[in-house]
């Protein structure tokens, strides 16, 4: 998005709305004509955008306010997510989420709906609060709702957004807003097959795990755009097993953005050592967080192989995918072993 921006502070105005309540602004944010902004080309993005709007001027309501926080908070994919298609019938107050929303257009309820309908076009349309959730005041702060449908990580510079009373602003896609932002998006983890376990694991020894029992992201900026919520992981094990050479995991963990900044335990089995079937001394571990969009590449790992050298194995992944931290680990390593660098941290074990 680019326009013109308007030379008045947004934080000079609009700060009381219906008597005692208050628009929160992120510092991050410019008031802007709408009618200066450039407008996107693709169906989806203009679909969302309406969407939005309709959405914002139903944040005047408590009770969709209430409502989304509860929702967001229930975290059903790990994150802050709400998916719209499962909230549709949802009761808030006396009508359902979809009739609330519709009946909140300032063109009428028969524009709403139709509003509401092109959206749900998309199975992935997504409400979430990425971050601040926990300090948003529902009962009397209203928040701005952001469009990141077709947002391009690294390439998109601002995200268009609209308050309950109809203005237009631009938010910087790159920094995180100081307060809290709804927004629309698609959601990223439908699909993705959770994996995780509670079991102790002992050491590197044959039948037992290796397993990671700590995950935490430095720079989690540079992983996942904020307006996307938490990083969707991938973790991939080459080694030798038997035979032949294997990927043991392609296993995913979708943690919240809070978890993965500031740091917990993913409770992960990547796969059994097993020396007595012919199970190769070493294996390489490699991180991913997947955005699953653009060109298919393969990307080569070779391990050790018991009386005969070295074999090969190729991970594939995607163009928008980002290739995280990676190791070779041998059985002889230390336990719990770390490995580091700016981006990320991870205990072995």
């Amino acid at each position: 998005m680019s326009c013109q921006k308007n030379e008045v502070n947004p934080h000079q105005i609009l700060s009381r709305l219906n008597g005692n309540e208050e628009l929160l602004v992120p510092v991050t944010a410019t008031l802007v004509d709408e009618k200066s902004v450039i407008q996107s080309e693709d169906t989806d993005a203009i679909e969302a955008e309406e969407f939005a709007k309709l959405l914002a001027s139903s944040i005047n309501s408590k009770e969709l306010r209430k409502f989304l926080k509860e929702e967001a908070n229930k975290k059903f994919d790990g994150d802050f997510d709400i998916l719209v298609s499962k909230i549709i019938d949802s009761k808030v107050g006396k009508e359902s989420f979809k009739e609330k929303v519709e009946n909140s257009s300032s063109h009428g309820s028969a524009k709403g709906k139709a509003v509401f309908e092109s959206a749900m076009k998309n199975s992935k349309l997504n409400i979430s609060v990425p971050l601040h959730i926990e300090k948003w005041d529902d009962t009397k702060q209203q928040l701005l709702v952001a469009v990141a449908v077709c947002a391009i990580e690294g390439d998109t510079k601002n995200l268009i957004a609209f308050d309950s009373q109809g203005h237009t602003y631009l938010i910087d896609a790159n920094i995180e807003p100081d307060v809290p932002v709804i927004v629309v998006g698609n959601n990223e983890r439908i699909g993705l097959k959770l994996t995780s376990s509670n079991d102790l694991k002992s050491m590197r020894v044959s039948g037992s795990y290796e397993h990671i029992g700590y995950l935490k992201c430095h720079d989690l900026g540079s992983i996942e755009s904020w307006y996307l919520g938490g990083p969707e992981f991938r973790f991939d094990c080459i080694l030798y097993n038997g035979s032949s050479v294997m990927n043991a995991c392609g296993k995913i963990k979708n943690p919240s953005r809070s978890s993965a900044q500031d740091g917990y335990d993913p409770s992960l089995d990547l796969f059994r050592w097993y020396f007595t079937s012919g199970h190769g001394p070493d294996y390489f571990f490699q991180s991913w967080e997947i955005d699953d969009f653009g060109t298919t590449y393969k990307y080569l790992v070779k391990v050790s192989v018991p009386g005969v050298g070295e074999a090969g194995y190729e991970i594939a992944y995607k163009a928008q995918d980002k290739k995280l931290i990676g190791e070779l680990i041998n059985y002889q390593t230390e336990v719990p072993h770390y490995i580091e660098d700016d981006i990320m941290k991870f205990k072995f074990e």
